[in-house]
């Protein structure tokens, strides 16, 4: 066991109901102290990993604040502080749930995370060097955010079409339902101009999948396509 994880009950029952189709259930805290101490950055680590006998979700405070990031792993109702990077959620689930992360898989995202903090500071080249590394590791999944996050920052960068064959890569390769891909893709061709491929990529992605739709972008996509006289 990491000698930072400090296991007990948890407190808060109103998190100790697991969801039936999950042997496990991981709720992370992502209140105040905890967020600050990096707790949503374990949850999207967790959810990111897509273990089908592994949901993860976000929970209000579950006490032992200042010893956070704290999450509780049921239907133990193992409470565990300290859980505050990606490594250290890989040792949770080997050392509780007999789950093996990959270190390939680890050090990729561990890569796409200071990825993602040099594209908040707008620090373009060291982003993209950052994910690049991450995907000449070849790991076994996550490609489709690499891409995308690439995509990004290149377009952010200037590079529209190393933005194009970056978000093109990522739709190939996402799962259904991760609209961030298809979002980059028709960023990309509009910033190239090219409108009605563009126009023609929002079409698919919707009829792909209808949630789409729903996108807090789709309102904004819609008119600045309808503004170069494309329909949807």
């Amino acid at each position: 066991m990491h000698p930072l994880f400090s296991p007990c009950k948890a407190r808060n029952r109103s998190v100790c109901a697991a969801a039936a189709a999950s042997q496990y259930e991981l709720r992370v805290c992502v209140n105040r102290t905890c967020k600050r101490q990096g707790s949503e950055q374990v949850l999207k680590f967790a959810q990111d990993l897509g273990l089908p006998s592994v949901r993860a979700a976000p929970t209000g405070c579950l006490g032992n604040c200042g010893s956070g990031p704290n999450l509780v792993l049921l239907p133990n109702e193992q409470l565990l502080n300290h859980v505050a990077t990606p490594k250290d959620l890989a040792q949770v689930l080997t050392a509780f749930c007999n789950f093996q992360i990959d270190d390939v898989l680890l050090q990729a995202t561990q890569l796409r995370l200071a990825g993602n903090a040099h594209a908040a500071q707008l620090e373009f080249r060291q982003a993209i060097e950052s994910y690049t590394q991450a995907l000449e590791l070849k790991p076994p999944n996550g490609n489709h955010m690499l891409y995308t996050n690439r995509s990004a920052v290149y377009l952010q960068s200037g590079d529209k079409k190393a933005s194009l064959d970056d978000a093109r890569r990522a739709v190939g390769c996402a799962p259904k339902g991760f609209h961030a891909a298809h979002v980059r893709l028709i960023d990309s061709l509009y910033a190239l101009g090219e409108y009605g491929a563009a126009a023609e990529a929002c079409r698919q992605a919707a009829a792909a999948d209808s949630s789409f739709k729903f996108l807090p972008e789709y309102p904004a996509i819609k008119r600045a396509l309808l503004g170069t006289g494309q329909t949807l």
